[in-house]
């Protein structure tokens, strides 16, 4: 007999296409900056209201279900879930959990290398990637509603984490896709359907993914480089010819910061964020580790190694005297901090790295962790989110994957546990932790469950190895 749920109410078919509208975020981000310009009118104390109000429980975790489709699931739907799995018992259909088991069959030598106490948070973040991935050629942010699209940024880091449990072939094939729905001036569209490749709104492309974008090709090549059967870095030199040159074009080859636009904050800006200055900076780094590690990169993509290295010397002179020079805060000479500042050493951007072109010092990230805390023990994303009291979960475990790459080993663990703790009752790992301690908005996350691998796998595997 096959188990009857309750899907979460409201969410898209796989191909809808969304209406543009302001997001819940960008309404009150924006409120939060207009108290300052025009002081507490109507509308403000309206968007005041509105976060006040509890964020709804749009899932807690996402399954294939009895319908033969995978579905966003309410509390009382995913309490027939069994433990460890995102597959309901008794399905018609036997692909879903026979892919699932494949899918943790493959990453049992990883999750081997893990402590016994770290495995059911890891087999949680393996299942939710899992689960947003499967039969698609590119992870989804989510199963929600409008989180039911890729977007680079996200993608990116769920590429590395593939490719760090072992799965180089999955990693590849998802960048092979952002290949594919790159437009001819490198520019990517801020989210995108993954069944037609298009965008569902006219929202503004997000110039950080081309710096993540270039990260993930450089972390998944070398992990490639060290298999069995490494892949050609050729097959991407498409994406890596249009990210290089728009990366380049747009900051006059490091001479300039990036052009103002809205970051991983998703509103509009007027003034260049680190969410954007950061992940160039990243992007900058990986050109020069790509480099050394290809050669003949730079014959057939009609560039020259020089210059590459120029233009990254060149950047990291730019973002030394704007953020560095300033505190590293949230604009180049205000805004206070920002979770943003952990690209910086979650890319390897850290003392004594060979390829880091500008080191993050630790202590500055503590700093930014102390005056970035929430009441529930998270962070939120930056000084200037000053509404939401509640603790987000992808700049928590951002800043938990900059700890642990930076050495801190303690405050990578502490903010684990945590993440652990704070589970729907599903085991997915949410969006958001209410002020108050409880799971809201929509579970699972790939990008929270992403940072959480890799996280894991500098703890763990990496500094394991490189002690060998």
């Amino acid at each position: 007999m096959t188990t009857a749920v309750r899907p979460v109410q409201g969410t898209l078919p796989q191909n809808a296409q969304s209406t543009a509208r302001p997001s819940r975020r960008a309404i009150l981000t924006g409120a939060a900056i207009g108290i300052g310009a025009i002081g507490l009118g109507s509308a403000i104390t309206t968007a005041l209201a509105e976060a006040a109000r509890p964020d709804p429980v749009r899932s807690v975790t996402a399954a294939f279900t009895s319908s033969g489709r995978r579905e966003a699931l309410d509390a009382e739907s995913a309490q027939s879930l069994p433990a460890q799995s995102r597959v309901l018992p008794n399905l018609a259909d036997p692909g879903p959990a026979r892919r699932q088991q494949e899918f943790l069959a493959a990453c049992e030598p990883w999750l081997r290398e893990l402590p016994v106490q770290r495995r059911d948070l890891a087999i949680s973040a393996l299942l939710d990637l899992w689960v947003l991935s499967d039969e698609l050629p590119a992870t989804v942010a989510g199963w929600a509603g409008p989180w039911r699209y890729v977007w680079p940024r996200d993608t990116a880091f769920s590429a590395i984490a593939l490719a760090r449990i072992g799965r180089p072939d999955l990693a590849w094939s998802q960048l092979l896709f952002l290949q594919s729905v790159q437009a001819v001036d490198g520019s990517f569209a801020a989210r995108v359907d993954p069944t037609t490749g298009m965008a569902p709104d006219d929202r503004e492309s997000q110039f950080d993914s081309l710096g993540l974008v270039l990260w993930a090709i450089s972390e998944v090549h070398a992990v490639s480089e060290a298999s069995a059967a490494p892949f050609d870095l050729g097959e991407l030199d498409d994406l890596l010819r249009r990210t290089s040159r728009r990366i380049f074009n747009l900051t006059a080859y490091g001479r300039s910061l990036p052009p103002v636009g809205p970051d991983y904050w998703e509103v509009g800006e007027s003034r260049v964020s680190l969410g954007l200055a950061g992940p160039t900076l990243v992007g900058m780094n990986s050109l020069t580790a790509l480099t050394r590690a290809n050669p003949e990169l730079w014959s057939r993509l009609g560039g020259d190694p020089e210059s590459v290295r120029r233009a990254a010397d060149d950047y990291r002179a730019t973002f030394t005297r704007t953020f560095v020079a300033n505190g590293m805060q949230r604009y180049p000479t205000a805004g206070g901090p920002d979770s943003a500042i952990a690209y910086l050493p979650a890319a390897g951007l850290v003392p004594n790295a060979v390829d880091a072109i500008y080191a993050l010092e630790p202590e500055l990230l503590g700093g930014v962790w102390d005056r970035l805390e929430q009441p529930a023990g998270g962070i939120k994303p930056g000084h200037g989110w000053i509404i939401d009291r509640s603790s987000w979960t992808p700049s928590t475990s951002l800043m938990g994957l900059g700890f642990a790459r930076l050495g801190q080993t303690e405050k990578a663990e502490s903010i684990l546990d945590w993440l652990s703790a704070h589970r729907t009752s599903a085991g997915s790992l949410p969006e958001k932790i209410t002020a108050e301690g409880a799971p809201v908005s929509v579970a699972p996350l790939s990008w929270t469950a992403a940072n959480v691998i890799i996280t894991l796998d500098e703890l763990y595997v990496r500094r394991r190895g490189a002690g060998s």
